[in-house]
């Protein structure tokens, strides 16, 4: 027998004991990116959610969780399980985060630079982080527009979704300009290495990726060895 339809109050109380930062506004967002797809009643318009469409949501925040996928690409996977295929398994789905020098493009072009901005709207509803916490986040400059843009990198997604979860612990957006002045330090010990090759032909994608996961690398190291040395 097919399980009744849950409201969104129920899936989110059914779901927030391993999602604690699920919200209305989050799920509202990936019905929007088609993520999503619950039975609307009539003519009230709530939100029903079968069981597939709750299994279908766990998928879409673990994968977030668990794989740091893309939106995008978790789109795909969908669509390849309604066709019935297999979804690809991903490098790097253990749980660890991707390697970013991994990610390093070489001279991006114009049209892949836009694709990968992100509106404010999406910054907050994907890393949960209140609008009072990103203003503030903005006004110290730790979190910026890209240059003759109103939209956000990445970076910035990233940095509201580690503000969010440090904020459980206490951290207040404040205090990240520490994290912020020691990224200023560790680029321009990147841009140092770099600056022979820069002055010859460019920097190779390679030497530029060794240059920064190594700086990471020794970031870690350093910081395990504060806490734990």
């Amino acid at each position: 027998m097919a399980s009744t339809p849950r409201t969104i109050g129920q899936v989110l109380e059914m779901i927030r004991g391993e999602f604690p930062d699920i919200s209305v506004s989050k799920l509202r967002y990936l019905e929007a990116e088609g993520l999503i797809a619950p039975e609307r009643d009539q003519p009230s318009g709530y939100r029903r959610f079968s069981q597939n469409d709750v299994d279908r949501l766990l998928f879409v925040l673990r994968s977030q969780r668990d794989k740091y996928l893309p939106l995008r690409v978790i789109r795909e996977h969908l669509e390849a399980m309604d066709r019935g295929e297999e979804i690809p398994v991903d490098e790097g789905s253990n749980g660890s985060p991707p390697d970013p020098a991994a990610a390093l493009p070489t001279r991006p072009r114009a049209a892949a630079s836009a694709n990968r901005l992100i509106t404010r709207r999406q910054v907050l509803a994907e890393s949960g982080l209140g609008e009072a916490a990103l203003i503030e986040l903005e006004r110290l400059k730790i979190i910026r527009v890209r240059p003759g843009t109103h939209l956000y990198g990445k970076e910035a997604l990233a940095i509201a979704s580690a503000a969010k979860k440090l904020g459980h612990y206490g951290v207040d957006p404040r205090q990240l300009r520490v994290v912020q002045q020691a990224a200023v330090t560790e680029a321009a010990l990147v841009e140092q290495a770099l600056a022979p090759y820069q002055r010859r032909s460019g920097v190779p994608r390679e030497v530029m990726a060794d240059v920064y996961r190594s700086v990471l690398q020794a970031h870690a190291a350093l910081l395990h060895s504060q806490l734990h040395g």
